[in-house]
């Protein structure tokens, strides 16, 4: 008899991709160009389609990283590239390694996630606020409403129908033994990059 695997709550696996980020970020030098080098295979294995657009509409971000770090951050000038430094050099490629990294993380949870359960996900991660008396109902249809107004754009900018149902229903769903050792993982990976 096989063992049946329950779906993962949307808030484990939005935890587990913090985790990764914060993780994959806190890395220095080499290792955290090569966690971002594998992150992006990774999405551009899994979501390809979803990283693809992340990377085109942030590619003047992206060339504004370089110029900024590299061109214009004091330090040891390169014979080969000129008014380069090499600290400016050295500094773009960490930071646009970080934004690669939270780029491909981002990517692979929207391929794991419908708009429906990254809000649901994102409502009980929320659940703390009560405590503060903000109400995560009001911030959960806030970003349910903007993600309905994104897609009905994205219909609009593509050719299909335009005409788009402001409904919100969002998917129940009860943790599981799943979302426990998700949950674990993701706390693994925080710890350990508080550790290390």
């Amino acid at each position: 008899m096989l063992f049946a695997v329950k779906r993962p709550h949307p808030a484990s696996l939005i935890l587990l991709g913090l985790a990764t980020l914060i993780a994959a970020s806190s890395r220095e030098g080499r290792v955290l160009v090569l966690v971002s080098l594998g992150l992006a295979v990774v999405a551009l294995t899994v979501a390809p389609s979803h990283l693809r657009l992340l990377l085109r509409r942030s590619r003047w971000l992206l060339l504004t990283m370089l110029v900024m770090f590299g061109w214009l951050t004091p330090g040891t000038p390169l014979a080969n590239i000129p008014g380069a430094s090499q600290e400016g050099l050295l500094l773009a490629v960490a930071n646009l390694a970080r934004l690669v990294i939270a780029l491909s993380t981002v990517s692979l949870l929207l391929k794991a996630l419908t708009a429906p359960e990254l809000v649901a996900g994102m409502r009980a991660l929320l659940a703390p606020l009560a405590f503060l008396k903000i109400s995560r109902d009001r911030i959960a249809v806030r970003l349910a409403l903007t993600l309905n107004e994104v897609e009905s754009s994205r219909s609009k900018g593509s050719g299909e129908s335009g005409h788009s149902e402001t409904s919100i229903a969002l998917p129940a769903s009860i943790p599981g033994t799943t979302d426990f050792v998700l949950g674990a993982l993701a706390a693994a990976l925080v710890i350990g990059a508080w550790l290390t």
